[in-house]
Parts: structure tokens; sequence; C-alpha cells
């Protein structure tokens, strides 16, 4: 659908710039002097309507030419979970008192999530979310789900100002969480 935009967009700038040309170049000619055959080009206000039409209607049609982009899907590794690091030795933690459901047997847990699931949860938001939000997200996706700001401040390229407004809206739109981290903030993608 793009490719047909832009054809008929090159069709209109076509037209647009033959028009401009038209009314640049016959200008109505009037003497003023006949002894020294002196000509004064002048422009109506018919002339002067054209060219700014003329000229509006060939910008816009040239930004459509090399502006309009379709939608295209991020790349499949933009999407990927990377692999989470290598947990140490794992920890004793009390244990909680299960649910009973009936009949007495206790209820099941609830289930980690899939990687597929992550995935497709983070991929979606990414859909979801507008340029800078988006770089910002994919650098703490690109980091195994956390990052410290520091961090993100030097992949990102951005500054510290603009890194902690840009966290402070993903934390406010829910999909991330800042903790205190020493002089920094820890980032991490809120699950589910």
């Amino acid at each position: 659908m793009s490719k047909w935009f832009k054809i008929v967009a090159a069709g209109v700038a076509i037209v647009a710039l033959a028009l401009l040309a038209f009314a640049l170049l016959t200008p109505d000619v009037t003497t003023t002097d006949s002894d020294h055959g002196m000509m004064t080009h002048t422009y109506t206000t018919y002339d002067m309507s054209l060219i700014v039409a003329s000229t509006i209607i060939l910008v816009a049609a040239l930004m459509v030419i090399f502006l309009w982009n379709e939608y295209e899907p991020l790349p499949p590794a933009m999407a990927q979970v990377p692999a989470p690091p290598p947990a140490a030795a794992p920890e004793k933690r009390p244990e909680k008192p299960q649910a009973v459901v009936a009949g007495g047997a206790p209820a099941a847990a609830p289930a980690a999530p899939e990687p597929e699931e992550v995935a497709a949860r983070e991929y979606l938001i990414l859909r979801l979310l507008t340029g800078d939000e988006r770089i910002m997200f994919k650098a703490i996706m690109d980091g195994g789900g956390e990052a410290l700001q520091k961090d993100l401040i030097l992949r990102t390229k951005m500054s510290n100002a603009k890194v902690s407004r840009l966290l402070d809206k993903l934390e406010q739109k829910g999909v991330i969480t800042k903790e205190r981290y020493g002089a920094t903030n820890k980032v991490r993608i809120k699950p589910e």
C-alpha cells in the first residue's frame, strides 16, 4: 500500500512542480519606459496564490515520498528474551501456608510464566510505547530485564535528566519498577 501512496505522491509532486514553474515563469509584463525599453515583471494575486498553493502541495508530496513508512514489526531478535543469568545457590525461604481446595488437597502454586509468554508481553509493551520510551525499555530488556540507571545513561547516550524522566514515565505506566541502589537506581521490568 505504501508503494501506491508514493507513486501517487510522485505524480502530485510533478503536477505541483509544473504549476509552480508556470506561475514563476509567466508573470505579467508591463512596459514603463518606451524609450529605454524597460519592462517590469509583476505577479498578480492569482500568480501568488498559485505559487503558494503549488509549493505547499509540492512539499507535502515530497514528505509523503521520502518520509512515509509503513509499520514494520520488530525483528525477532528484539522480541527474544535473553537467557537468565546463572543463579548461585538457591535461597531457603520459609514455607508459606498453602491454600486448600475442596477435598483437603493443597492448591497448586501458580506456575512461573513461560519465556515465550514473557517475550510476548515485552514485545507487546514495546509496540505500545513510543519513541524514547521504546528505546529505554529495549535497553532494559537487553540488560536481562534489569539495569542500573547509570548504565542506561551510557547505553542510550541520553542525558541523566532525560533518562530519569523516561524511567518515571515507564514507572507510571506500570511496566518497570525502580529502587534505590547506592547512588543510582536499579530498574527492573515489572513481572506480569
